[in-house]
């Protein structure tokens, strides 16, 4: 999705740009300002790839399995392996990070939706063996709201 020159930039450039970014981030004081500033700096492309990559660390935290991920966030299965691996070798700091989102009061509205999503996913594996889940999945019934 993300788009980067593959024209080399020096190392000492790269840092220099990252400290940019990192002093600009610190210097915004408020949720309002934030918010605009990340609306105005970066394009739409770019904040769907950064949200879906922030969703999914959450769900690699929380073990959701790649095909949960794949159904969730329509990723591939590549990019998800790609990021569990890197996952694995993320900082304390940064699982903590993650987890401190998680926690968050209103990301329970949000794990809702996730399972929302998930349910026809769910209802497809225990239909193997469940007449219930077999005939609620055929019937269209979780796409309704409660």
């Amino acid at each position: 999705m993300g788009r980067v020159s593959k024209k080399f930039i020096n190392q000492k450039f790269q840092l220099e740009l990252e400290d940019q970014l990192s002093f600009i981030i610190q210097s915004l004081t408020s949720k309002t300002e934030i918010s605009s500033f990340l609306n105005e700096f970066l394009t739409d492309e770019e904040k769907i790839m950064l949200g879906k990559r922030l969703v999914l660390y959450m769900m690699l935290y929380k073990n959701f399995t790649s095909s949960q991920i794949h159904t969730a966030l329509s990723m591939s299965h590549e990019t998800i392996r790609w990021y569990k691996e890197i996952f694995g070798n993320k900082s304390e700091v940064f699982r903590n990070t993650i987890e401190r989102l998680i926690k968050r009061e209103k990301s329970k509205e949000f794990w809702q939706k996730i399972d929302k999503i998930l349910e026809p996913f769910a209802l497809a594996l225990e239909a193997k063996t469940n007449m219930k889940a077999r005939a609620k999945l055929a019937s269209g019934d979780f796409w309704k709201d409660d």
